[in-house]
């Protein structure tokens, strides 16, 4: 890779060491020459469109701040270095400790760059697409907390599969295996595979669960609640689903790059020490 001159940060200031971090890490930077673009954490899609030639994206928090700045990433195909200021950490690359030695191999672009697969959900009303979202996670199709439960049919490439009486249903990439769909039962797949997990939450008499699918598989699942529903995307964005309503998913067209300064192998590695972070 090339040096590194021109960076992104994005800080989650709810976490006062993140900006902490983040103003001595902008130091560094500086006496290096880099030039640094911030963004607010907590700005859906953040728009770093004017920002010409960024090499990569600084990400001061925990995963759901990267999950934000993914999505807005990925389309430039920026890679993001997160340094972990959460509990688990599973997106991120270094805790805050580890940043002053691995900085400089990142700015010297001593770094490998991990393709992760994304969801492109689209959210379909009376016929027409009323909403669009790109996951690197999930996208959750469940009831509300008070709420009867949904009839989710699943179709995929046209055909119907099942329906499935549930809380819900996790549509998930291999990167979002490890988070909501696992808690719900779902197998863990490697990060960079493109495959597709979907993952029914608590059904009712189902034989079918977990169901993973290659990556150019089409999935609609069509909604019936008389109660209370909703769409939710990485855990953030949240939309209320009607009776009738279509999500139709695909991966997008669009990875997100990880800038990584582990060893290829670091997720088979970590993987167990990481869960055991998650209990």
């Amino acid at each position: 890779m090339n040096p590194v001159r021109k960076v992104g940060f994005v800080v989650n200031k709810t976490i006062p060491l993140a900006a902490e971090v983040a103003q001595q890490t902008e130091v560094l930077l500086h006496e290096r020459g880099v030039v640094i673009c911030y963004a607010e954490d907590g700005h859906e899609g953040a728009d770093w469109s004017k920002q010409d030639q960024l090499n990569l994206i600084f990400s001061f928090g925990g995963d759901g701040t990267i999950l934000r700045a993914a999505r807005s990433a990925a389309p430039l195909q920026v890679p993001i270095f997160g340094v972990n200021m959460g509990r688990v950490g599973f997106l991120t690359e270094v805790n805050p400790d580890e940043l002053p030695d691995k900085l400089p191999h990142v700015l010297d672009g001593r770094y490998w760059v991990e393709q992760r697969a994304m969801l492109h959900c689209e959210l379909w009303r009376d016929g027409r697409e009323i909403h669009w979202f790109r996951a690197l996670n999930d996208v959750v199709a469940s009831r509300a907390a008070l709420s009867r439960v949904v009839d989710c049919t699943l179709m995929v490439n046209g055909h119907k599969v099942t329906t499935y009486v549930a809380d819900g249903v996790i549509v998930a990439t291999p990167t979002g295996s490890t988070a909501y769909s696992m808690a719900a039962g779902g197998p863990i797949l490697h990060p960079e595979l493109h495959n597709i997990v979907v993952t029914p939450i608590a059904p009712y008499l189902t034989l079918l669960r977990s169901l993973i699918l290659p990556g150019d598989n089409q999935i609609e699942l069509d909604i019936t609640t008389d109660d209370e529903a909703f769409l939710t995307v990485d855990g953030q964005a949240h939309v209320r689903l009607e009776d009738g309503d279509v999500l139709r998913i695909s991966l997008s067209p669009d990875a997100c790059l990880f800038a990584r300064v582990q060893p290829r192998s670091y997720f088979a590695a970590t993987l167990t020490s990481r869960l055991r972070r998650s209990e």
